[in-house]
């Protein structure tokens, strides 16, 4: 084992856990919508019946997943990681916040910045926290910038107000800057990689290639 500083560290993770995660993705994005349907095929013969317990499969299996994947898998490569390298929390980070920029690099270190009182907000990072999520950053970034700043500057002008999510959104929602519904839809990884695969199920109902 040897010491790594948390943002070091997050390069060889990538190194080492790129193929196994890529794997993972595209078995949640593939892999689970084929096991759905196929169940719904091998035990029904009306297709109304099928795409029921596809369905029903669906809720089951999805969330049986997500626990293996949060408790096992996850826990298992950070295992495995930690065995290797003695992570060092750089720039004033906690043990804890430095596993998180082990694991997501720059996107932790750009969430852990702007979670704290937007005093010690730095403008420079402002405008990269869109590159945080690829959609955001082609289809959004000029809108979140802009509502970052906006916040950042009123925090600057009444340092007393009380930094919480209902009062950011107060603060937005005055100015009529809160996210529109396709912000919220498709600037989100994870509601968008489930429409995803919501979509890839739809379409083998649809093609019914085992019927």
């Amino acid at each position: 084992m040897f010491g790594m500083l948390d943002y070091r560290a997050h390069k060889l993770y990538v190194i080492l856990f790129f193929i196994p995660n890529f794997l993972l993705g595209m078995f949640h994005l593939i892999g689970l919508p084929i096991i759905h349907y196929s169940i719904g095929v091998a035990f029904a013969d009306e297709r109304i019946f099928q795409i029921l317990i596809s369905l029903a499969a669906m809720l089951i299996i999805e969330s049986i997943w997500a626990i293996v994947l949060i408790s096992v898998i996850s826990k298992t490569f950070e295992f495995l990681f930690e065995l290797i390298v003695d992570v060092i929390p750089h720039d004033g980070r906690t043990k804890e916040e430095a596993k998180l920029v082990v694991w997501n690099g720059n996107k932790a270190i750009r969430t852990l910045h702007i979670a704290q009182h937007p005093r010690a907000w730095e403008e420079s990072v402002l405008e990269e926290i869109p590159a945080n999520d690829w959609v955001n950053n082609i289809f959004f970034r000029g809108k979140i910038v802009f509502r970052l700043l906006v916040v950042y500057e009123y925090y600057l002008d009444a340092p007393e107000t009380p930094f919480t999510d209902t009062e950011v959104e107060r603060i937005l929602d005055e100015r009529n800057l809160k996210p529109s519904w396709q912000e919220n839809v498709f600037g989100n990884p994870q509601i968008r990689r489930a429409l995803i695969g919501y979509s890839f199920l739809l379409f083998l109902f649809l093609l019914h290639p085992f019927g």
